[in-house]
């Protein structure tokens, strides 16, 4: 009798409570309903962004390849240091547009190769009464030739005779008595043709020229997406001055940048930027018989006056730079940055500079990290006084660096 009393006091639900289970069941639904929708539209972005860079992949203007045992700063004690040699001194001629390298004469002046296209000598540089010579200004050395385009980068002095690796064009000279100019070897002397000759060096009889061809695809203009492929297609030259014959000493290099003879001249140092390293190359064998170290790509080498050897390097890369990562990002990379873009990642607002001994063992290194006075650093040339001269390939003006404290 309580039981059936109980039963009929609770009644049926009320209208209140009803109305609150609908209301829970709905919010349940509705809260289901934007989950899902958020997760479609978690799916469509996904599957947009898979679709965009299957795209970017497959557009790729490189084909990247992988680069194993890639270096750092972090191997080399002897390049953890902190200082500012390479802020302490002048910079002239700011007119002067991208001096890449720097060849001096026994009375310290100096002949330089321009964004222009232009060779100039200065006259007492650094001093008042300085002045600037151009030396192509009386003819076009680009005369005759399919391409039009000029970007002069290393350079060289023996005698009265100037000579030039020209991106663009080849090896060309300038006679500095007669003021003319020959070309020594055009870019399409050679099977296949020459892409991007960089750097050159001569014998000390004069008669025999080193030269470098950086890449068999990448041009001058490219220089950015060359270095993320980091293909290895590099050559390097001999051509006798006298009969223009060029001989063929070494292909597959890695970025074949700067060049430099040994004392001996039985060895050419070459530097391969993207593997971060030199290559000492027999001259008689063509065969690498030693490679070389460094925590960031070299570019020009020159002889240090007192034995040994500088090398430049334009930008010190952090630990686990892109340009080392896996070739697929690289490549996806390569198509949605293009050329600027990648260049926009660099920081070339910095100057490094190696010193090397006779036997290429590092001795030294030298910085202006904040770009003060050096930066983007690709040649580094001695004057009498110990002064060295700063070459660049985007500075304004060339940096005379004060004498550095000794080793």
């Amino acid at each position: 009798m309580q039981r059936e009393q109980g039963l009929r006091k609770r009644g049926p639900p009320s209208k209140s409570t009803t109305t609150d289970v609908r209301a829970g069941f709905s919010d349940t639904e509705k809260s289901t309903s934007a989950c899902q929708s958020f997760l479609k539209v978690v799916f469509v972005f996904v599957l947009l962004l898979v679709v965009f860079l299957c795209i970017a992949y497959a557009r790729s203007p490189i084909s990247a390849i992988s680069i194993s045992g890639i270096h750092d700063i972090r191997q080399f004690e002897w390049a953890q240091v902190e200082n500012q040699d390479l802020q302490r001194g002048v910079r002239i001629l700011p007119e002067l547009i991208g001096p890449e390298s720097i060849a001096i004469e026994e009375h310290d002046n100096l002949y330089t190769a321009l964004a222009d296209g232009r060779i100039v000598k200065i006259t007492n540089p650094g001093n008042k009464d300085q002045t600037v010579t151009d030396l192509t200004k009386s003819f076009d050395y680009a005369k005759g030739s399919k391409r039009s385009k000029k970007r002069p980068l290393g350079i060289r002095l023996h005698g009265s005779k100037l000579y030039f690796a020209d991106a663009y064009q080849g090896v060309i000279m300038i006679d500095l008595k007669s003021e003319s100019y020959d070309v020594i070897v055009r870019y399409d002397d050679v099977t296949p043709s020459l892409v991007f000759p960089d750097d050159l060096t001569i014998t000390s009889d004069g008669k025999t020229i080193y030269f470098t061809d950086m890449s068999l695809k990448w041009s001058y203009e490219e220089l950015a997406l060359f270095a993320l492929e980091a293909e290895c297609s590099g050559r390097l030259f001999k051509v006798d001055v006298e009969t223009k014959r060029t001989e063929l000493v070494r292909d597959g290099l890695c970025h074949t940048n700067g060049i430099e003879l040994d004392r001996t001249e039985t060895h050419a140092i070459v530097a391969e930027h993207n593997r971060r390293r030199l290559a000492v190359i027999s001259l008689k064998s063509g065969e690498v018989v030693r490679h070389v170290l460094l925590p960031g790509g070299p570019d020009n080498v020159r002889r240090r006056k007192d034995r040994g050897y500088w090398v430049s390097i334009p930008y010190m890369p952090e630990p686990g730079h892109f340009a080392t990562w896996h070739p697929v990002i690289r490549n996806i990379l390569a198509t949605i940055l293009g050329e600027l873009g990648i260049l926009g990642w660099v920081d070339l607002n910095q100057g490094i500079a190696v010193k090397l001994d006779e036997n290429f063992e590092p001795v030294s290194i030298h910085y202006d990290l904040e770009g003060k006075l050096s930066r983007a650093i690709t040649e580094i040339s001695e004057l009498s006084d110990g002064r060295l001269a700063v070459g660049s390939f985007i500075m304004n003006g060339i940096a005379l660096v004060d004498p550095l404290p000794s080793d």
